[in-house]
């Protein structure tokens, strides 16, 4: 499988590019510190993908669901706006990328886009467990990418020392 990226929709919530790079960057800065492990009641991740153009190392702090062992599902939303988050533009583009936990443990993984009774079923999960994303579907008309990463065989790595 791989990753899928939507069309961009014709409506959705007001959320300024300029405004994602502010909140992106904050996001940011509020994980690496440890303040900030979760959005909302929802554990956060660190995805760390390559650029679709530039091939440089991508960041981008997540809430994540966690699947079953080895998975987890994170959601495209960008709070419902009509366009879809670079990160998902790198999964496509390559994805296997590597996420961080907030204790320190980094785990490689594929990416995939959930797709069909799967995403039934993601969305049923995420719903339970956060009205705040399934409600970011409708301010949108654009399909809002479901992705599930997936644990690359023998490629997890141990908490950094501290």
């Amino acid at each position: 499988m791989t990753v899928k990226v939507p069309s961009k929709g014709t409506r959705g919530a007001f959320f300024p590019k300029f405004l994602t790079r502010l909140t992106h960057g904050m996001s940011l800065r509020g994980y690496r510190s440890g303040r900030m492990r979760e959005v909302g009641g929802v554990p956060m991740l660190l995805l760390e993908t390559r650029g679709a153009k530039s091939g440089q190392l991508r960041h981008a702090p997540l809430g994540y669901f966690e699947e079953g062992p080895g998975a987890w599902l994170i959601i495209g939303s960008t709070a419902g706006a009509s366009w879809n988050p670079a990160w998902v533009h790198n999964l496509a583009a390559d994805p296997d990328a590597t996420i961080e936990f907030g204790d320190g443990r980094r785990v490689a993984v594929r990416a995939e886009t959930v797709e069909g009774a799967d995403l039934d079923a993601a969305w049923t999960l995420i719903a339970a467990r956060s009205t705040q994303y399934s409600g970011y579907r409708s301010k949108t008309d654009r399909q809002i990418p479901v992705i599930r990463l997936r644990e690359r065989a023998g490629d997890a790595t141990p908490a950094a020392a501290g």
